[in-house]
């Protein structure tokens, strides 16, 4: 150095989080989102016709109900491409802030709208509404979660640490279970005017957990690195995607849609199917969801701790085969009407989807490029979940045309079909370093 000169400072990098705080910001933070999107879901099936569909038939109403909530999965795709772009371009942490706010925001929403015998149609327009906005803070929240994790994980520990954020949906689905069946101990009459909002006002006391342990991480190297590429500042990340990654989209979409759909047949549509036509009580069908949430949640901590010894791909495929032999069996269990019986159909069917949700948020988000991934993984998810989404309208439709769960079962047959085929074309990924393909990525894909 010469005399006379000032030593300029090496650039400091973001210290190293810690795996404790870095699972916590995904689990609780995923928690939160899933418990806010679940009460819809709960609510939907037990209790929205009564509130905001009183003047139709209970089935029309049902299945009314039933399409707001449908709505917050095409609504997904539009979160995915808004706020894929934000986490892509502005950063994964400020995204997760951010959907963090809009999905609470819209919960509390929710808590606090008139019933249509106050204001009529407008009741269950601003229900759609709000539904969309929480669908849209999904389809941009889970990319994020996912990512922050991933990337800031070693090469062998991505798939344990993507399958932390995939326990926010059971967890979520616990949490909301267990505020239900509180709610639901009352008389009918004092749920459907004031009971029901106590799920969704109470999502105004877990926001702040969430900000505050999310704002408390930094951004991932991927991103970091990325984002100062000046290519990175010209691209549009779905118009990236969507030309060069069409394929990758393809195979992630088929094998997250056979999750989906058997996710949302065994837990939404089992509860209207059980209450309305099998005249269960909820003090029975709603414990089958805690069920479901269960068999899940350990499922995916099985399936992620497998995959360095198998491989994530093998798990998967693996689970959805589980998904296609199981599709009759599952809903002939709930068709008997016995509680027992129920609950081993629904934690069957949730430990095949459990070990494939674990496994796959890694091996889909990591197809994509670090500087479109944010985009690329969500905008998959986001396709994905809303195919499982209107699954249970399309089931509830089935059901009262063929009397019957039969063509329920068939067509999660055939998703399950699908799932299998898309799984089997995932690249290999070694769990103990990046595979080798296409430069940019962490796997490639050969597909004619």
């Amino acid at each position: 150095m010469r005399q006379g000169t000032t030593p300029v400072p090496a650039p400091r990098s973001a210290p190293a989080l810690s795996s404790t705080r870095l699972a916590s910001a995904q689990i609780i933070g995923t928690t939160i989102e899933w418990y806010d999107f679940f009460i819809y879901g709960t609510a939907s099936a037990l209790v929205f016709n009564h509130v905001f569909f009183p003047e139709l038939p209970p089935l029309i109403g049902t299945l009314l109900s039933l399409a707001t909530f449908g709505a917050g999965f095409l609504a997904r795709p539009l979160g995915a491409v808004l706020f894929g772009h934000l986490g892509d371009r502005a950063g994964r942490k400020r995204t997760l802030v951010l959907t963090l706010l809009l999905m609470g925001g819209a919960t509390v929403a929710v808590g606090l709208l008139p019933s249509y015998a106050a204001i009529g149609f407008t009741a269950p327009l601003l229900l759609l509404l709000l539904r969309i906005v929480q669908g849209m803070a999904v389809g941009g929240e889970w990319g994020g979660a996912a990512l922050i994790g991933i990337e800031h994980a070693a090469p062998r520990r991505k798939t344990l640490f993507g399958a932390f954020a995939q326990l926010g949906s059971p967890l979520g689905l616990i949490l909301a279970t267990l505020v239900f069946l509180a709610v639901t101990a009352g008389s009918d009459a004092w749920l459907h005017s004031w009971g029901w909002r106590v799920p969704f006002l109470a999502s105004v006391l877990l926001i702040p957990i969430g900000l505050a342990i999310r704002t408390k991480i930094h951004e991932s190297p991927d991103f970091t690195a990325a984002h100062k590429s000046p290519e990175s500042a010209r691209r549009i990340p779905v118009v990236a995607v969507l030309r060069q990654d069409w394929k990758r989209v393809l195979v992630g979409v088929g094998a997250f849609a056979g999750v989906f759909v058997t996710y949302y047949l065994l837990t939404t549509f089992t509860l209207v199917y059980a209450t309305g036509t099998l005249g269960m009580s909820t003090s029975i069908t709603l414990p089958a969801n805690l069920v479901a949430a269960i068999s899940e949640g350990v499922f995916v901590l099985v399936g992620a701790s497998l995959a360095p010894r198998f491989s994530a791909r093998k798990i998967a495929a693996t689970s959805a085969v589980g998904l296609l032999v199981w599709a009759w069996p599952a809903f002939a269990l709930v068709g008997t009407r016995n509680a027992t019986l129920l609950y081993v159909g629904v934690a069957v069917s949730m430990a095949f989807v459990g070990a494939g949700y674990g496994v796959l948020a890694a091996e889909i988000s990591l197809l994509f490029r670090p500087e479109v991934r944010y985009t690329g993984a969500s905008l998959t998810y986001g396709i994905a979940g809303s195919i499982g989404g209107i699954a249970p309208s399309v089931s509830t439709y089935l059901l009262d045309r063929s009397g019957s769960t039969t063509p329920v079962a068939v067509l999660t047959a055939v998703v399950a079909l699908g799932m299998t085929a898309a799984c089997l074309a995932l690249p290999h990924r070694s769990e103990d370093g990046p595979a080798h393909g296409v430069p940019g990525t962490e796997a490639s894909i050969s597909i004619p």
